[in-house]
Formats: structure tokens, C-alpha cells, sequence
């Protein structure tokens, strides 16, 4: 893995925040209103999920499992 465990850590919770934005914004309007969500802004943030989850399964490279911990010993 060319990334940290912590960076993994980071990455999630990114798309935690993101997906769980997209969850209140998807909800802000209740179909008896007749206002639309914003799809464009909903979209947008799915995509930037996606691509985080693209970058977490393609970072295969080696089989070191690092940590920040062990950089800061140096």
C-alpha cells in the first residue's frame, strides 16, 4: 500500500461526510413541497465518493502495511 493506515482513515471518513451531506441534501425537500433537490451538487458529491473508493481499491502497490507513526520515528 502506497498510503498510511491513517490516510486510509482520512479517505473514509471524507466520504462519510460526503455521502452523509448528499443523504440531507437528497431529503431537504419533502415531495409534498414541490421543490427539487439540487441533482447537480448530489451528483457531484457521489463522484468525488466514487472516486475515493476508486483510489482505496487501486492502491495495491507492494505489501507494506504503513503507518505515520513509523515515518515520525525517523
Amino acid at each position: 500500500m502506497l498510503h498510511t493506515v491513517e490516510d486510509l482513515i482520512r479517505r473514509i471518513e471524507v466520504m462519510k461526510d460526503k455521502a452523509i451531506l448528499v443523504h440531507r441534501l437528497r431529503n431537504e425537500f419533502a415531495e409534498i413541497s414541490g421543490k427539487d433537490y439540487d441533482h447537480e451538487t448530489c451528483k457531484r458529491l457521489i463522484d468525488d465518493i466514487q472516486t475515493l473508493a476508486v483510489s482505496i481499491a487501486v492502491d495495491k502497490q507492494g505489501d507494506e502495511i504503513k503507518t505515520e507513526m513509523e515515518y515520525k520515528k525517523l
